[in-house]
């Protein structure tokens, strides 16, 4: 069982579409944060908060290496079955992007 406090937050990052897009390319493996900015047309502070608020939910996972973050879904989160299943329910229009940039996944 959970709090509403704790549903109430991963609700909310669940709320937005450009998450759930993000979560989707998550569910295929690890992602580098820059390969999100290559993908969507918005900055790389606001990809770095969207980041920020999933990992704080506790949905992400990041891997240092060097100056590159990797996110990967974590599951071991209470909430990654109920993730899952929304998930395997959303169809996106954003193709994995891949990243441009040197930093071997």
């Amino acid at each position: 069982m959970h709090t509403a406090e704790e549903l109430s937050k991963v609700l909310k990052v669940l709320g937005d579409a450009t998450r759930l897009t993000m979560l989707k390319q998550m569910q295929d493996g690890e992602q580098c944060a820059c390969s999100f900015v290559d993908c969507f047309d918005i900055s790389q502070p606001a990809i770095s908060r969207h980041l920020k608020m999933m990992r704080q939910a506790g949905l992400l996972l990041e891997r240092r290496d060097k100056q590159w973050i990797h996110y990967r879904l974590n599951e071991t989160s209470p909430f990654y079955p109920i993730v899952i299943e929304l998930l395997n329910n959303v169809e996106t229009d954003v193709a994995d992007c891949g990243c441009e940039t040197d930093c071997a996944i």
